[in-house]
């Protein structure tokens, strides 16, 4: 079995916070040697795939790159920031399915980015100022995604310990706090607009974790087109297998 079928077979046996490693792993490599391509081409400006797979805030450029909605959501904003995203990921993905079902972490996971869409394209329309200043005008949302699920964590086992090395056991609730300093720390000084995109992930992971209490999952819609595409996606005989 070559390497790229062993990965294959583990991205299909593996549960859905595997499958997002995995998917993060590989846009961010697609990514890197987009760059590098254009980079001996001289094609586009400096970072320029980085630029096209980031979501913009711009409604005209987002109509110019529909898939920015996708690649946005796997995308980092550098090789040390993707390793920090998938170790929190992995970490408390894993420990965040202790608590909720997997479609719960795969829809929160989506519906932070949106949020964080929401937010950057906001702030840019509500703020003109923004658009006349020299900063980037498209952000990776994948440590958004992230600190959706980890906020959402936060609020529902605040007081659980998970033991981190040389430290010992430590609150759930101050462990995703850090997570998050660390990760706004961690962000280039492009614009305030992706701090900001943070806050409003962490405000979706709030609202799904009040409503489920309620009763209501807004992860629901979410998992209804993941069965859908899955539908589409599947082939029949596999389908038949399955059933």
């Amino acid at each position: 079995m070559s390497l790229l079928d062993e990965l294959i077979s583990k991205f299909r046996s593996g549960d859905i916070v595997t499958r997002l490693v995995f998917i993060n792993c590989a846009v961010f490599i697609v990514m890197l040697l987009l760059d590098i391509n254009f980079t001996l081409f001289s094609f586009g400006e400096d970072r320029y795939a980085y630029i096209v797979c980031n979501y913009p805030w711009s409604p005209y450029l987002l109509l110019r790159r529909p898939w920015t909605v996708v690649t946005s959501l796997f995308a980092s904003w550098g090789l040390w920031h993707l390793i920090f995203n998938m170790i929190i990921l992995y970490w408390l993905g894993n420990v965040f399915m202790r608590y909720f079902t997997s479609n719960n972490l795969r829809g929160l996971y989506i519906l932070g980015g949106i949020a964080g869409m929401v937010v950057f394209t906001g702030l840019f329309m509500l703020f003109p100022s923004l658009q006349l200043k020299d900063w980037t005008g498209s952000v990776p949302l994948c440590s958004a995604c992230i600190l959706a699920i980890c906020t959402a964590l936060a609020f529902r086992v605040p007081d659980v310990t998970e033991p981190i090395p040389l430290i010992g056991p430590v609150k759930i609730k101050y462990i995703v706090i850090a997570i998050a300093i660390v990760d706004v720390a961690m962000l280039p000084k492009v614009n305030p607009a992706t701090d900001l995109v943070h806050l409003g992930a962490a405000a979706v992971g709030w609202v799904f974790h009040y409503l489920l209490r309620k009763g209501k999952d807004i992860t629901t819609p979410v998992t209804a087109v993941a069965v859908w595409l899955d539908r589409i996606l599947t082939p029949t005989s596999k389908q038949k297998k399955r059933s």
